[in-house]
């Protein structure tokens, strides 16, 4: 019984004095083996940062005609309301009270379309011959225009990729207004020539596509609207929202009721909100557009729809699964089979993946768990996952003098 006693004490001491000089070892002169029971590899794929919001269809917008009286009297309408009319379609005509002044206004009207027609074309040369730099820290100058105001600014320290869609944005934007522009010198010229042939009388043209929503009888201004047939989706952001929201970003407009999934991008971000509260939060309206494949035949205002806004995205992405990552660090499991504790920086986080910008490359390991006997350069160890190896693969990975390399490693022993 007392040398029972002896012995256990014996081991006792022998397990403490092993854990205390583990403990102790402040210069790694131990060596220590980790055990990794999960672990996977770094792989490439696209990541995307996606904004989820919901939306409605709806026409893009109401344009309206006006009738100036002072220019003569109106004769009559020539279209109805609910009537669809196409650029050119004659929508009513006047008397002119004077000739001389309706022919020096309609000329005048000639010259100010003709200045910004150039101005547009202008703009959408100088566009087209701006490059999108191919990294974001190029040092070459930022573009500067604006889908609204004629002006853009595309600057060095965003994405390639996004500036390229803002770029195709803006081209598509300019082209519909100088195509607007365009309808609107026709329907001008027209004017000027049935004055000139006629003497007193004037037909409008329609200088929009689309249907006449209102018909002023009264003659009071608008004298008629025209809504757009074409669709666009809108929603709406809050505050924080808004700030990483803007215009020209790729968008997915999943409509509920067709099971139809169009893309386009975001046309218009307001800058004021629809209520200005002290108490409430501030809602900012957006609207999106179609590209022009878009199917939307079958698509109708007031249908509601599921927008995902794309607001980053990474082509080629290399990533790892959220468990793989630490704080910051993974356990790489490097080829010489030690355990490298490695600092990472991170990108877009999507579906429990997470981009990995620095520190691991496509195609390293990484063990799937943290436990606190992990040591930085440690020898690790994997259990021999059978169920994802066969006998033939064992078999075929033994190497030719794999009795030698036994004989030198029992002798080295």
């Amino acid at each position: 019984m007392k040398l029972k006693k002896i012995i256990l004490a014996a081991i006792a001491l022998f397990i403490g004095v092993n854990v205390l000089l583990v403990f102790l070892d402040d210069e790694n002169k131990i060596n220590r083996t980790s055990y990794i029971k999960d672990w996977s590899e770094a792989f490439e794929t696209d990541m995307a940062d996606k904004l989820f919001k919901e939306g409605v269809l709806a026409y893009a917008e109401k344009e309206q005609v006006y009738f100036d009286k002072t220019l003569g009297s109106f004769q009559e309408f020539l279209i109805d309301e609910g009537n669809e009319v196409k650029v050119g379609d004659e929508l009513y005509s006047y008397t002119v009270t004077n000739y001389y002044e309706t022919e020096a206004m309609l000329m005048q009207e000639m010259e100010t379309l003709s200045g910004e027609i150039t101005a547009i074309q202008s703009a959408i040369t100088q566009m087209n011959g701006y490059r999108i730099p191919s990294t974001s820290t190029s040092s070459s100058a930022p573009f500067q225009a604006d889908l609204s105001e004629g002006n853009i600014i595309i600057e060095n320290q965003q994405e390639p990729v996004e500036a390229e869609v803002m770029k195709e944005q803006y081209l598509i934007e300019k082209e519909k207004e100088l195509n607007q522009k365009n309808a609107q010198v026709d329907s001008v010229q027209s004017q000027l020539d049935e004055l000139r042939a006629t003497g007193n009388t004037i037909t409008v043209e329609s200088p929009y596509e689309g249907i006449v929503k209102e018909v002023s009888t009264s003659l009071d201004d608008p004298i008629i609207t025209i809504e757009s047939t074409q669709l666009f989706a809108e929603g709406e952001l809050t505050e924080q929202e808004r700030t990483e929201i803007e215009q020209g970003m790729k968008t997915e407009v999943r409509v509920t009721e067709k099971s139809l999934l169009a893309e386009g991008a975001v046309n218009d971000v307001k800058n004021s909100p629809k209520e200005i509260s002290v108490e409430g939060e501030s809602i900012y309206p957006f609207n999106i557009t179609f590209n022009e494949d878009a199917e939307l035949e079958e698509l109708l205002p007031g249908y509601h729809a599921d927008l995902a806004i794309t607001k980053k995205e990474s082509q080629d992405a290399t990533v790892l699964f959220e468990d793989s990552v630490f704080t910051g660090t993974v356990w790489k499991l490097t080829n010489e089979g030690k355990l490298l504790a490695q600092d990472v920086e991170t990108g877009i986080y999507m579906d429990e993946m997470l981009e990995i910008t620095k520190g691991v490359n496509t195609g390293e390991w990484v063990a799937e768990e943290s436990t606190r006997q992990f040591r930085n350069g440690a020898t690790f160890i994997t259990p021999l996952k059978l169920d994802q190896s066969t006998w033939n693969d064992v078999v075929t990975a033994v190497p030719p003098d794999w009795d030698m390399d036994l004989l030198i490693g029992i002798v080295s022993r």
